[in-house]
């Protein structure tokens, strides 16, 4: 067990997942369900953020990964409805102390909301996690997002809103955000959520400043030099050990039109009730 003062290092992905009505002939969901939760499952994370899955999508991965728990609704209704940006935790390292979904409007808590010029609901799942040995006690709040793909307007003002949040969530704990925020590097949107004082850090750069071709976004072609749009940032108060685009073909087979983001993160244990 770890002792009270000590840090925890936790490895988060993401991963947008394709959708599963998408139809992508080979590419397809049903020629991929076989397969890519394994897949997820080897990446051995300890918080796992997946954007696009439908409901059937998000319980077939489900029962791939033993171990875990999962949080999040469909945006539609707050249900079953519409995609997912789903959080899995492994469940013998970590355990939910809350949990919640927001939608990106001026209506934040009212399911399948959108008044932002987005057509199509957007939402951010998040949850609250304490180590198992500490279950009172927070360790790290994980945010998974998947801002609108056409409005900028709505990507701008869901980055406002993520924002204003921010001070609220840090005073608890540190905070970990991540998803498919459908923007480059250079957009305003990042520019405001690592807008000092006090902003998130990105995960990669830090690992790789100098790094080009950094694509997260292929649309199937395999390539790593397409736009880099999925991102995992952190609050200053977390460590990262390492952080990687991974370029994986299995089998000479894609696992999504996006390649998964990953990150270790040193969490400093509070156990002990110190902040």
């Amino acid at each position: 067990m770890p002792q009270p003062g000590a840090s925890l290092p936790l490895r988060v992905v993401t991963l947008n997942i394709r959708n599963g009505r998408a139809l992508d002939g080979a590419n397809s969901w049903p020629f991929r369900r076989r397969w890519v939760p394994g897949y997820i499952r080897d990446l051995d994370a300890d918080v796992i953020g997946l954007q696009e899955p439908y409901h059937h999508q998000v319980m077939t991965v489900e029962r791939a990964l033993s171990g875990y728990v999962r949080v999040g609704v469909g945006r539609d209704d707050g249900r079953k409805g519409g995609e997912y940006c789903p959080l899995y935790v492994r469940s013998n390292r970590l355990s939910v102390m809350e949990h919640g979904t927001f939608w990106f409007s001026d209506t934040p808590h009212m399911p399948g909301s959108c008044t932002w010029g987005n057509t199509l609901p957007r939402i951010c799942t998040w949850a609250l996690l304490a180590r198992v040995e500490a279950p009172q006690v927070p360790l790290i709040r994980v945010c998974n997002v998947h801002l609108d793909h056409a409005s900028a307007p709505a990507r701008q003002k869901s980055a406002e809103l993520l924002r204003r949040m921010l001070s609220g969530w840090r005073s608890v704990s540190p905070v970990a955000l991540m998803g498919d925020f459908n923007v480059v590097e250079d957009d305003p949107v990042v520019a405001v959520l690592l807008a000092e004082p006090d902003g998130l850090r990105d995960a990669f750069r830090l690992m790789h400043p100098e790094a080009r071709a950094v694509g997260t976004f292929h649309g199937w072609t395999g390539k790593a030099d397409g736009p880099r749009i999925d991102y995992i940032l952190v609050t200053p108060d977390l460590t990262v050990l390492d952080a990687e685009i991974r370029h994986d073909v299995v089998g000479g087979r894609l696992p999504s039109d996006h390649w998964p983001v990953t990150a270790l993160l040193q969490v400093a244990d509070r156990a002990d009730g110190s902040t």
